[in-house]
């Protein structure tokens, strides 16, 4: 079995709903994590904690590095993850894949979906901010270097001071790099639920899957996500997913104790409970005033925030 660690630096306060990101973590114990945080929290099982201040982090990323980079605020460490296996190469020595990811976010079965087969004939798997593996090898480790015409350089994303999306698709970073350079080594296939941000959909929208969408809610049991939605025939469907990723809503309530059984609905975790179509459909009713009451606050936020206030 290949193996595989996933690199994820995180400061300040873990969100609640970090309790369902981490058992869910524990749930895949052939695939090891490591967190660098100013967390208390301790390592556990496949769970390897390196306790540090984000300076201290800053100054380590700055050491590998000839030239002044930018990095004020740990959401800028998004665009250095192409490079952790040239920053964490301490970390990664005895794996045979690299990664890195993001914690608003619960896994699935990840090696039924990464299999050995996929693993051996692609050196990067999936490409997107939430869940990224790159094949531990030094043409891999370094590809964050090398200057391709039209493609983001590293040096001007390293040196600028907002994000610039080097880490993933759509923006010439490292992954549009992976597919203009080498498409034939770069595994693009979409297993996984992106959810459409509150501004787009309130209920659940998976961005990659639209005949998904109608009615979708998640089950996780067993070790297992599922996503449950409502077909074309008004029947419900449920099927396995890599992973679901809820992009801006740290709002969600946690109404359940237990992250080993449970359902997720706009926007709760709940205790499991038997599916019906008529408990999807109350589930997944429309919300277009939370909708619009989510956009109006947070676009107030923006506006205090360029006005200098601070949250």
């Amino acid at each position: 079995m290949k193996s595989i660690i996933v690199i994820l630096p995180y400061f300040g306060p873990f969100p609640k709903q970090f309790q369902f990101w981490l058992q869910s973590a524990y749930n895949n114990p052939t695939i090891d994590f490591l967190i660098l945080t100013d967390n208390e929290i301790s390592s556990k099982d496949n769970i390897n904690i390196v306790n540090m201040t984000f300076d201290e982090l800053r100054q380590k990323i700055q050491s590998k590095f000839d030239f002044s980079i930018s990095l004020s605020s740990p959401y800028k460490l998004c665009d250095y993850r192409g490079a952790y296996g040239y920053i964490f190469e301490e970390y990664i020595s005895s794996y045979d894949y690299w990664g890195f990811g993001d914690i608003d976010l619960v896994y699935g079965n990840i090696r039924s979906f990464l299999t050995d087969t996929v693993l051996s004939d692609f050196k990067i798997i999936l490409g997107w901010g939430h869940l990224t593996l790159y094949r531990n090898i030094e043409e891999c480790n370094i590809f964050f270097k090398e200057k391709i015409q039209d493609q983001l350089y590293y040096k001007d994303a390293f040196t600028k001071e907002k994000y610039a999306h080097f880490d993933e698709f759509l923006h010439g970073g490292m992954s549009d790099r992976w597919k203009y350079k080498h498409p034939e080594l770069l595994w693009e296939e979409k297993p996984f639920d992106d959810i459409a941000v509150p501004r787009l959909s309130f209920n659940f929208r998976s961005f990659f899957n639209a005949s998904v969408s109608q009615n979708l809610i998640f089950e996780y049991s067993g070790k297992n996500l599922y996503r449950v939605f409502l077909n074309n025939e008004n029947k419900i469907d449920k099927e396995p997913t890599l992973y679901v990723h809820f992009q801006q809503r740290k709002f969600m309530e946690v109404n359940t104790s237990n992250t080993n059984e449970y359902l997720i609905i706009p926007n709760k975790y709940i205790d499991l409970v038997p599916i019906s179509t008529n408990n999807l459909k109350k589930w997944t009713k429309p919300k277009t005033l939370e909708r619009k009451c989510w956009n109006f606050k947070n676009k107030a936020v923006r506006r205090l925030k360029l006005m200098g206030a601070s949250f």
